[in-house]
């Protein structure tokens, strides 16, 4: 640079010097005219100078830009060094974490292993508590993606563990798997021939008194026949193939299933409880019309039997048996599904009617008020802990408590001297409306322990009344003299519905006195 610079200096001052030799020489040679051309000429030569000027100015100003280049490349050189130096301590640093990882997860010491152990049983356990009793409580608590889930139909914290079952969110339907899906008379080495002499017990996923709570929640229930089913949504059925194979052969049974009960039961299609009978039995279709059955027909062809069992009350099947394989060309195909469970079953009017509905409607309390008899409360124990057809899950303690309270107390102000029913005014309290006033009687409005009080103001010299019920005295007052007294009777009653009881005056007369001189009250102490 320095050299290009003395180089362009030397260049200004070359065309200075140019032109002033040019300038004297003309002027001496040629004269005026030839000078004024050389002037034009040096005009031309101060705008090359000017252009000079600026490109040299434009140099500097690059070579400035070129200096502060280099200081930038030797910082970013340096920065460049300390990365790969930072790097390299990353490094170090990955590979001694990585040790100290390895040295943790091989060390003898498993303190750590063991709280994360607990930690997840602690979790396991809350889970339990809180684990919905149905798929439709879990869809009411948002979850929408189908799969299986926990729940627990008994209530939590009492009764049998949460279970696994599949929860269609689509549909609201609960599925509960068995361990075995099908099964051959094939499997049959030696024939059976005898009624029912193959048997195969159903195990589910799950315990009977889960199983039980499912179906008691759910608004209908139903086997189903394969899983594809239930994603096709096509009807759950029971099926039974049979070549040459009768379930019922005249009035013999070779085929049945069991139901909960361990009871067996030969229909195959509904709810029809004591009837052998298919599909096509209902419908009118058989290969025989006569039979309700295909495979009753016999027939030396393969045919079917399906249905849908749907009796809740006989749900799930616990075991298939079947019999009468003779020949060697006869078969017979059991196929069986999975429990499916859908909706809510409807709210009882009454849960608290017993132990069975409080449990049903999701009340896990040890003891629970339960209405048993119309306007009375009994206090009975529900031992939510037992099975329902425990004689000690629901015991009665004999203690009642009216439902609505029933009290009266009725006033006179007039005086009365007739003999007979007394009369009222009127009444300061008359819960339950069992007293009437105006004829002074009390109509019992449901059994139990009563107890009346019944006094006056005595102005005359004898004064008798009495307390009847239904028109036999259970208690007597009576004054004589001329001194005012306050007599007064209390007597407890056991009543039935629709007693009556009033007081009745014997002789003398109820006189007037300041205020309500005579008073009738009573109430119900104990329903029973």
């Amino acid at each position: 640079m320095e050299t290009k610079y003395r180089e362009s200096s030397s260049m200004r001052v070359t065309p200075s010097v140019f032109v002033f030799v040019l300038s004297t020489f003309t002027k001496c040679t040629f004269g005026e005219n030839i000078l004024l051309n050389s002037v034009l000429h040096l005009r031309t030569v101060m705008e090359l100078e000017k252009m000079v000027a600026t490109v040299v100015e434009k140099n500097q100003e690059l070579a400035g830009d070129i200096a502060r280049i280099k200081h930038d490349m030797n910082v970013l050189r340096l920065r460049n060094k300390n990365l790969k130096l930072d790097y390299e301590n990353l490094e170090h640093d990955i590979k001694n974490i990585k040790s100290q990882f390895q040295e943790y997860l091989n060390r003898s010491d498993k303190t750590k292993l063991e709280n994360v152990r607990e930690r997840l049983e602690y979790l396991e356990a809350i889970t339990k508590q809180i684990t919905p009793r149905t798929c439709e409580a879990l869809a009411n608590l948002g979850i929408t993606k189908t799969g299986t889930y926990l729940v627990d139909p008994d209530g939590s914290l009492f009764g049998d563990p949460p279970i696994q079952v599949l929860c269609d969110m689509g549909t609201g339907q609960s599925k509960i798997h068995y361990c075995s899906a099908r099964f051959y008379g094939k499997d049959l080495d030696n024939h059976c021939t005898e009624p029912g002499c193959y048997s195969r017990k159903v195990a589910y996923n799950a315990s009977m008194e889960q199983i039980t709570a499912l179906i008691n929640q759910s608004a209908t229930c139903l086997q189903q026949i394969s899983v594809e089913e239930l994603v096709h949504e096509s009807p759950s059925r029971q099926q039974y193939d049979c070549i040459s194979a009768a379930l019922n052969f005249g009035d013999t049974p070779y085929a049945w299933w069991l139901d909960r009960n361990g009871q067996p039961q030969y229909y195959w299609d509904g709810a029809n409880a004591g009837k052998h009978l298919c599909h096509c039995g209902l419908s009118g279709y058989c290969i025989n019309r006569k039979l309700p059955c295909n495979c009753d027909a016999v027939a030396p062809e393969s045919e079917n039997n399906s249905g849908t069992i749907t009796n809740s009350t006989a749900l799930p099947i616990t075991e298939l048996r079947f019999g009468g394989l003779y020949f060697q060309g006869q078969k017979a195909d059991y196929k069986l599904g999975g429990l499916v469970c859908r909706g809510h079953a409807p709210s009882l009017e009454n849960q608290g009617k017993s132990c069975l509905s409080l449990r049903l409607a999701g009340n896990t309390r040890m003891s629970f008020l339960i209405n048993r008899i119309e306007g009375r409360i009994d206090v009975v124990p529900c031992r939510m802990e037992l099975e329902v057809t425990d004689t000690d899950f629901q015991v009665g303690t004999g203690v009642h408590i009216a439902e609505h309270g029933i009290y009266f107390d009725a006033y006179r102000t007039t005086p009365i001297s007739t003999t007979g029913f007394i009369c009222f005014d009127g009444t300061e309290v008359n819960f339950g409306n069992a007293m009437e006033p105006n004829s002074g009687i009390f109509t019992a409005p449901l059994d139990g322990i009563y107890e009346f009080h019944f006094h006056y103001s005595s102005q005359s010299m004898t004064i008798g009344v009495e307390l009847r019920r239904n028109g036999r005295t259970q208690g007597i007052l009576y004054t004589s003299g001329e001194d005012t007294k306050m007599p007064g009777q209390s007597i407890l009653l056991d009543l039935k519905k629709g007693d009556k009881v009033y007081a009745y005056l014997e002789e003398g007369n109820l006189a007037k006195s300041e205020g309500r001189h005579a008073h009738f009250l009573g109430y119900l102490l104990y329903p029973v």
